[in-house]
């Protein structure tokens, strides 16, 4: 078995980057097709829980075209549909409900730990006390703890999902084992992603301010964090798992498939 030190996770990072070099133009076309399908369907009653529903099948699209780019090919706005396709969807589909009910779950910490506080926040959105919003900073610090560390728990059970066709159970149990057995790295690239969007926000903050603009930029370095975070992703599957299998290649109803992953080196 592999002892995975935590300069591998900075070599995740710096793989992400390098496939991110080979297609930004087409990685980020794929990503604003599955933002601006996530807006639509915010227009949709219900459509908060949906998008968070898809999350998982909008992760999927971003792996399939990180796997485009690692092969050579193009990036094509088409690999959005690559998660909504059978026998995929329904497993993907499940793992978007688990995270809909962490979701739900760190908000639950956020009403205990704050009691009324939140309530009388928001009966007044317009006139919050400084004071009062100060006590929110503590459970909404614990909540985002909690979903930020079940989302790296799982990070790898989506593309386990498409990739190696696994159920849902199957795929959470490799991911948070492979995890655990590479905490080092992936706690390392994670904080590597974090500080490189800390301090170019922080540099454009400086240059521009609270401005539109400054604002703006701001925005825009999120948007490329989250598709580097996703190559990164990418990087860490291809090492942790093997490299992913060719979808085109594979039967639409995949038969005689291994229905479990190769265990990380």
């Amino acid at each position: 078995m592999t002892n995975y030190t935590a300069r591998t996770g900075l070599h995740w990072v710096k793989q992400g980057l390098l496939l991110f070099r080979k297609q930004p133009g087409g990685l980020m076309a794929l990503f604003f097709c599955c933002l601006f399908l996530s807006m639509f369907i915010l227009l949709i009653p219900g459509g908060q829980l949906a998008v968070f529903v898809l999350m998982p099948l909008f992760s999927v699209a971003l792996l399939a075209g990180c796997q485009q780019a690692d092969q050579g090919q193009r990036v094509l706005p088409n690999l959005l549909l690559s998660g909504f396709r059978k026998p995929g969807r329904g497993p993907l589909l499940g793992l978007g409900a688990l995270n809909v009910g962490v979701l739900l779950g760190a908000a639950a910490v956020i009403y205990l730990l704050s009691g009324d506080t939140l309530l009388r926040i928001a009966e007044h959105p317009d006139k919050i006390d400084p004071a009062l919003a100060q006590t929110m900073v503590v459970p909404m610090l614990i909540a985002s703890a909690i979903y930020t560390i079940s989302w790296v728990l799982t990070c790898f059970a989506a593309p386990l999902v498409y990739w190696q066709k696994l159920t849902v159970g199957k795929a959470l149990f490799f991911s948070v084992v492979s995890v655990v057995r590479a905490f080092k790295p992936v706690f390392v690239a994670t904080v590597a992603l974090h500080l490189m969007y800390f301090v170019s926000s922080n540099i454009v903050a400086l240059l521009f301010g609270t401005s539109p603009l400054g604002m703006a930029c701001i925005f825009s370095l999120l948007l490329l964090l989250i598709v580097l975070a996703h190559c990164t992703l990418y990087a860490a599957y291809r090492e942790l798992f093997d490299q992913p299998q060719e979808q085109a290649a594979v039967d639409p109803d995949y038969p005689d498939q291994p229905d479990q992953p190769a265990p990380p080196a």
